[in-house]
């Protein structure tokens, strides 16, 4: 099953299938003149990873820049307007209507979703803003960003969320830089390994999946985990991979 897509490849709509998973999808949207999305049966989450664009969903309406998410509910439409932005959006089956929400980047990193992981000493350190938290209600999305350091590995210790919830991982703002994304399982079974750039997707339906960035610049991506029960939404339910820790650093 395929799991690494270029960016032409994500401009149509990727169902669960196409990627390996029970429930995500995905879908590129570039925003060159209005756009309308419908929800359906589906909650949404979308994320701006180029430009700026202008959204009304119900009686919201205002603007989403680089690194703004938008949460849209079941049974809703979304209008999108701008001249060259570019939004990931991610869906998932939902049986209740939350409400809208626009998520601006500026006021994650201001507050305590915006945390410090890692060491600088053996090259672990990032920042990840925690969007679409435990606290946020939705009925299955725990959705963020990430940002490693110059040739720094991500997602560390190794960690892996079993049957609990698939993963979705959109790389961005890379400009001509690179990362290596590792899927696996144990280390007597096949792995993958994919080398990513700006607009690249991995879907990743279960195992390890650590990534580190080339030294001229570090990985940068949206983090969309999709949970297999509605409601179910801890984030820190993982296993991670014991003979390199214990606990995220």
């Amino acid at each position: 099953m395929k799991s690494h897509f270029m960016p032409a490849e994500t401009l149509r709509r990727l169902e669960p299938e196409d990627m390996g998973l029970t429930y995500g999808s995905a879908q590129r949207i570039e925003v060159s003149g209005p756009v309308r999305l419908e929800s359906g049966e589906e909650e949404l989450c979308l994320v701006c990873i180029e430009g700026e664009a202008s959204f009304a969903c119900h009686q919201h309406t205002g603007s989403a820049v680089l690194c703004d998410m938008l949460y849209v509910p079941i049974q809703s439409a979304i209008e999108l307007d701008g001249t060259n932005a570019v939004f990931m959006r991610f869906g998932a089956p939902c049986t209740k209507k939350y409400d809208f929400a626009h998520i601006p980047f500026a006021e994650v990193d201001a507050g305590n979703r915006h945390k410090v992981y890692g060491q600088i000493e053996n090259s672990t350190r990032r920042d990840v803003w925690n969007y679409i938290d435990e606290t946020f209600p939705s009925g299955r999305f725990l959705t963020g960003i990430c940002f490693g350091r110059d040739g720094g590995w991500t997602a560390w210790p190794p960690h892996e969320h079993g049957d609990k919830r698939e993963e979705i991982y959109v790389y961005f703002n890379m400009e001509e830089d690179f990362g290596v994304q590792c899927v696996y399982g144990a280390f007597d079974e096949k792995a993958s390994a994919y080398v990513v750039q700006d607009g690249h997707l991995v879907a990743i339906p279960r195992g390890y999946h650590p990534n580190c960035g080339c030294p001229h610049g570090g990985i940068r991506y949206v983090y969309c985990m999709i949970s297999t029960k509605e409601g179910d939404r801890e984030f820190m339910d993982l296993q991670i991979q014991g003979i390199y820790g214990d606990k995220l650093e």
